[in-house]
């Protein structure tokens, strides 16, 4: 679901309250008092636990979602999740319980969806047939494009025939033998994709050291690229959207965190800059769309895959520099 549209079912709720207090109050009754009905009937659907939930009410998924955080899971509701009597998931599902109890992560989460159809799917069909087909057809020709080798739209060469490399008699050397496997072998347009993201792209340093960012590698982008890729992440709309921020820098932990970063750059512009400062806000305003946009593009699962891929990145940078300083030393 697109940030637009969320907002657009928002305001779907209140004009269907509108309307059906119109209803409810007729002629003679109080359109007041039948709203504060209405309201409370939307309140407690928010509020009260439902078992299409497994248990969670509304509003847990989406704090959990604002802040970052997996929905909650609630042991009783287990069996929903791991219906199969095969020993393996009856294995898993004991690990799970079992964290649970102990206060643990379980290393296990689950999301909910709209399954795929949309509620604009089933109020106009023939649009949203019309949207997919288009869609589609897009898809078929950037493919055809690909296979006929002729230039594609994200302005990258096609992919030239792959070559093994010949055997030689004697051991290749560590060095000769890294250098290889960073030539674009696999994916030619990856590769110029990090090529370009080194540029732009700033990684946040560990708690210890404060609010510091540095530059990615080219290995960093590419093994960056790779993951969000095979997590089903838009690499080329990705990068797309990348080229056409106006601002150089971009802060990775904009991508795993979208909401919390959004929330602090409103927080700014309501609280932190004069009104009268338009070209400031201006610039916090392209922030925050920006951010938006990425945590429409990056779902909650590769979210999660790339806080982890961060703190990896920036422990292991600071293991390095550690070592290097002790080297140093003595």
């Amino acid at each position: 679901m697109s940030i637009q549209e969320a907002a657009l079912y928002g305001d779907l709720v209140l004009f269907l309250r509108a309307r059906a207090a119109e209803m409810v109050a007729g002629e003679h009754g109080s359109i007041g008092r039948a709203e504060e009905e209405l309201d409370a009937i939307i309140r407690e659907w928010f509020l009260a636990p439902q078992d299409e939930l497994h248990g969670c009410a509304p509003r847990d998924l989406i704090y959990a979602e604002c802040k970052g955080a997996p929905n909650p899971i609630h042991p009783e509701y287990l069996d929903e999740f791991f219906i199969d009597d095969c020993p393996v998931c009856q294995a898993e599902a004991d690990e799970v319980k079992a964290s649970l109890e102990a206060g643990e992560d379980p290393g296990w989460h689950w999301y909910h969806d709209d399954g795929g159809l949309p509620l604009i799917a089933r109020y106009d069909p023939e649009g949203w047939d019309a949207c997919w087909a288009e869609k589609e057809a897009a898809f078929e020709e950037l493919r055809a494009a690909e296979q006929d080798g002729r230039h594609r739209d994200d302005g990258f060469a096609a992919a030239s025939a792959y070559e093994p490399f010949p055997l030689e008699p004697t051991q290749v050397p560590p060095e000769e033998f890294l250098a290889r496997m960073r030539q674009p072998w696999l994916d030619p347009a990856l590769h110029r994709a990090a090529d370009t993201l080194t540029d732009r792209l700033d990684c946040p340093a560990p708690p210890s050291h404060g609010l510091q960012y540095r530059r990615v590698t080219h290995d960093e982008a590419l093994s960056l690229l790779v993951g969000l890729r095979e997590l089903g992440v838009d690499v080329g709309f990705l990068l797309a959207q990348l080229e056409a921020f106006p601002y150089q820098n971009i802060a990775l932990d904009w991508l795993s965190r979208p909401v919390e970063n959004a929330s602090l750059t409103i927080q700014a512009m309501e609280h932190e800059i004069p009104p009268d400062d338009e070209e400031e806000l201006a610039r916090f305003r392209h922030h925050r769309d920006f951010i938006l946009m990425l945590a429409q593009l990056i779902q909650p699962g590769p979210r999660l895959w790339l806080q982890g891929w961060l703190e990896a990145v920036s422990h292991g940078a600071f293991a390095h520099s550690s070592r290097e300083g002790v080297d140093e030393t003595f």
